[in-house]
C-alpha cells in the first residue's frame, strides 16, 4: 500500500481504481484514445482499430485459458464463426449491433459444444478437440456446397450499415475506430469485474487444481463450459467487428496462424491479467506491422518470400517469454516497480 493511503471500508478496498496514482493515470490516459483521430492519419487509425478488435479476442482467450486454464487452439475458428454469422445477418437486414451479438452467441454455442469433452479429459486432450474445430471450420467455410449456410467463402461487408437496422448508420474509418474503442473498453471492464466475482474466483480455483475445486463442492464441468461460453462470445464479437472493419472476409484470414498470433499477445502481456493482455496486443501489433514492412523490403531486395517467416518470429517470442518471464511483461514490470519501491533498503 502506498505511504499515506489507507482504507476504512471493504468497498474502497475492492475498487478497480484504488490508489491516487491509479486515479491520476486514469484521468490523464483515458481521454487519449478518444483524441487519437485528431492526431493520427487513416493508416494509423486502421492499425489501432485492429488492435482494439484483437484486444477483445485476446480478452476472450484470456477468460478460457487465463482464468479457467483450458487450452484452446480454435481462436481463428471462433472469430470466423462470428464474422460469417454477422455477415449473414447484415445481408438479411439486421443492424450491426444485433448481428454482432447473435454472431457472438453462435460462436459461444460452438465453443461450449467443443468444450463438452472437458467432462472426461483435460489439458492436451482439450487442446486437440479445439484444434479439430479449427480444421473443421477451415474446411466448412471453404466448402462451396455449404454456401447455403455460411453464404460463400468470400463475402463483402456493406460499406455503410446501421447500428440498429436503418438507424445510426456508420461506415467511415472514424466510426469503426470509435466503435472498436468503445467495445474493447466495455469488454475490458467486463473482464476486470468477472475476475472479482464468485464466477471468476471459481474459474481460478478450477485453473489451479480442478480436483481440489471439485472436493470443495465446485461444479468443475459446468464452470469450464461457462468459461468456454463467455470467452467464445467475446471472440465471436471480435470476429464480427474484424469483418466489418476490413470490409471483406475469407477463410484465409482465420487460420491457425491467427491463433498463434493471439497466443503471443496473451503470453507476452501476462496470462490471466486483463491489462497484460491489452499490453501484449498493443506491443505485438506494433512489432508485427513494422516487422512485415521490413520483411517486405527484404523480399523485394532478395526475391525470397521473407514475410513467410512471421509465424516463426512469433513462435520464437513465445519461447523467449516463457523462458525469461512466464508470467509476462506485466509481471516483470511489477517486479521492477517493487525493486525501486524498496531500494536502497534490504527489506
Amino acid at each position: 500500500m502506498p505511504c499515506g493511503e489507507y482504507f476504512t471500508d471493504y468497498t474502497s478496498r475492492m475498487g478497480l481504481v484504488r490508489w491516487r496514482t491509479q486515479k491520476i493515470a486514469l484521468a490523464l490516459g483515458l481521454p487519449l484514445p478518444f483524441l487519437a483521430p485528431l492526431l493520427f492519419e487513416g493508416g494509423t487509425l486502421t492499425l489501432l482499430t485492429q488492435a482494439y478488435i484483437f484486444g477483445i479476442a485476446v480478452l476472450g482467450l484470456n477468460v478460457i485459458l487465463g482464468y479457467a486454464g483450458e487450452i484452446v487452439l480454435a481462436q481463428g475458428a471462433f472469430m470466423a464463426i462470428g464474422a460469417y454469422s454477422t455477415s449473414r445477418l447484415l445481408e438479411a437486414g439486421a443492424g450491426l449491433l444485433p448481428a454482432l451479438v447473435i454472431g457472438g452467441f453462435m460462436s459461444a454455442m460452438i465453443a461450449v459444444a467443443f468444450g463438452l469433452p472437458s467432462f472426461r479429459v483435460k489439458g492436451f486432450y482439450i487442446a486437440i478437440s479445439t484444434l479439430a474445430l479449427q480444421f473443421i471450420s477451415e474446411w466448412f467455410f471453404n466448402n462451396g456446397q455449404a454456401a447455403f449456410i455460411h453464404g460463400g467463402s468470400q463475402q463483402q461487408f456493406p460499406s455503410t450499415v446501421g447500428l440498429l437496422g436503418p438507424v445510426a448508420e456508420i461506415g467511415s474509418t472514424f466510426d469503426k475506430y470509435y466503435l472498436a474503442l468503445v467495445a474493447v473498453l466495455l469488454f475490458a471492464l467486463l473482464s476486470l469485474n468477472l475476475s472479482r466475482t464468485g464466477i471468476g474466483k471459481t474459474f481460478r480455483a478450477v485453473h489451479e487444481n480442478d480436483l481440489s475445486a471439485a472436493v470443495l463442492g465446485v461444479n468443475v464441468f459446468k464452470n469450464k463450459l461457462l468459461a468456454f461460453g463467455i470467452g467464445g462470445f467475446m471472440i465471436g464479437v471480435a470476429g464480427g467487428l474484424y469483418g466489418f472493419q476490413i470490409g471483406f472476409i475469407s477463410p484465409g484470414y482465420f487460420t491457425l496462424s491467427l491463433t498463434l498470433e493471439h497466443y503471443v499477445m496473451l503470453l507476452f502481456g501476462g496470462l490471466g491479467r486483463v491489462w497484460g493482455a491489452l499490453l501484449g496486443v498493443g506491443v505485438v501489433t506494433l512489432i508485427r506491422d513494422n516487422l512485415r514492412e521490413v520483411l517486405g523490403i527484404v523480399s523485394d531486395a532478395t526475391g525470397l518470400n521473407a514475410t513467410a517467416t512471421v509465424p516463426v518470429f512469433f513462435g520464437v517470442i513465445i519461447i523467449v517469454v516463457l523462458a525469461v518471464e512466464p508470467k509476462g511483461v506485466l509481471a516483470a514490470l511489477g517486479k521492477i516497480k517493487e525493486y525501486f519501491r524498496k531500494w536502497p533498503f534490504a527489506y
